[in-house]
């Protein structure tokens, strides 16, 4: 009797769930996931409409090489107008020092110096201040784009069966982000005013020479920066990679037991994951071009800006050397190194950035 009661009982069961269809995402759904994930919500100029939506392939290399374009045509003017702001200066010294050796009076001399050092650090520190605050604002724009981002990452990892890596990823991308929001507040510009008042105290006749102290401020700034951001890219790297470990572990379980406790449909919905994981894959691989393409857009113009007016400030040290304005070119010079410091930092910025979306691309429950 109990018998015939499981095989009825099997038999409904059987009947029951026999009318339930058992379907996979197809490719055509593939736009209903990512406007889960809330793709739709992030704004950026990088990408088109169609890039957007996956309609067409995000070409990563032409795109940076269109930044390089734009940046270059925008950033070659401003460079130009600094250098010739600049070389006036230059100019006018080495007119005015002329002058000085008309007369004995070594404080008469002593005045022609400061004057000229007094009025190029004008000039200087007024560029170098456009500069900082342009980097600033590229820092917080990326900062914004990644954070805004970060939702839908953390929604496509979940979606993924990734939970623990989401859970890792965004504890330590917020660290960074925390790190840039502070660097961008709280260090760019006291930086600037230090390292140029070391650069200036060195020049003005009569003072104490800190070409040194300005030099190592510089190298440690510099050396403190790569640190931190080749830490923070290897504990990205090492515990998205132990986490997604446990998101395989745990998926694999899962799967297991649903073959085991529900024997008719188990296999189906195993086959039917890696058709959903599948879109999942395509999805981020889009979102992640999306925004390695956005990151270049905002970081590539302030180092090209950089660059640019690195050579302007060597071009005006080389020239008021040959004008015979040495300590003018000295004071350049070491000018050119606070230079070093904000390329170090934007590309460190754009470095870490590019491996977390890396790994996002990459990162995948094994199905």
């Amino acid at each position: 009797m109990k018998k015939c009661l499981k095989v009825l009982l099997f038999c409904f069961i059987i009947i029951v769930f026999s009318g339930i269809g058992c379907q996979a995402f197809e490719t055509s759904n593939q736009n209903e996931i990512a406007n889960k994930a809330g793709i739709n919500e992030i704004s950026t100029d990088a990408v088109t409409s169609e890039e957007m939506n996956g309609e067409n392939h995000i070409n990563l290399f032409g795109k940076a090489l269109s930044f390089i374009s734009d940046a270059l045509k925008a950033g070659s003017t401003s460079a130009l107008r600094a250098f010739a702001l600049i070389m006036t200066i230059v100019i006018l010294s080495s007119v005015f020092a002329s002058f000085k050796w008309t007369t004995t009076n070594s404080s008469l001399h002593a005045a022609y110096e400061y004057v000229s050092i007094l009025a190029l650090s004008g000039v200087t520190f007024t560029v170098f201040t456009g500069v900082f605050v342009f980097i600033q604002d590229a820092l917080n724009s990326v900062n914004i784009f990644m954070t805004s981002l970060l939702p839908v990452t953390s929604s496509l990892y979940i979606f993924g069966g990734n939970a623990a890596t989401a859970t890792a990823s965004n504890a330590s991308l917020l660290l960074f982000f925390s790190f840039m929001n502070t660097i961008s507040a709280k260090f760019l510009m006291p930086f600037l005013q230090i390292a140029f008042a070391l650069c200036l105290a060195s020049a003005i006749p009569g003072t104490v020479n800190l070409t040194s102290v300005s030099t190592l401020v510089r190298n440690t700034t510099t050396t403190v920066l790569a640190f931190i951001f080749s830490l923070f890219g290897f504990v990205l790297y090492l515990q998205t990679s132990i986490a997604s470990s446990a998101d395989n572990y745990t998926y694999r379980s899962v799967r297991f037991a649903s073959g085991v406790f529900v024997p008719v449909i188990g296999s189906i919905l195993g086959d039917a994951s890696r058709t959903v994981m599948g879109s999942i894959g395509v999805i981020k691989s889009i979102v992640g071009a999306i925004g390695v393409t956005a990151v270049l857009s905002i970081v590539i113009p302030p180092i090209v800006l950089v660059v640019l007016y690195k050579f302007a400030l060597l071009g005006c040290a080389i020239l008021s050397r040959a004008l015979g304005c040495e300590r003018e070119s000295k004071f350049l010079y070491d000018l050119n190194g606070i230079m070093n410091v904000l390329m170090a930092l934007v590309i460190g910025v754009a470095t870490v950035l590019v491996i977390a979306l890396a790994i996002f691309i990459r990162v995948g429950v094994s199905v």
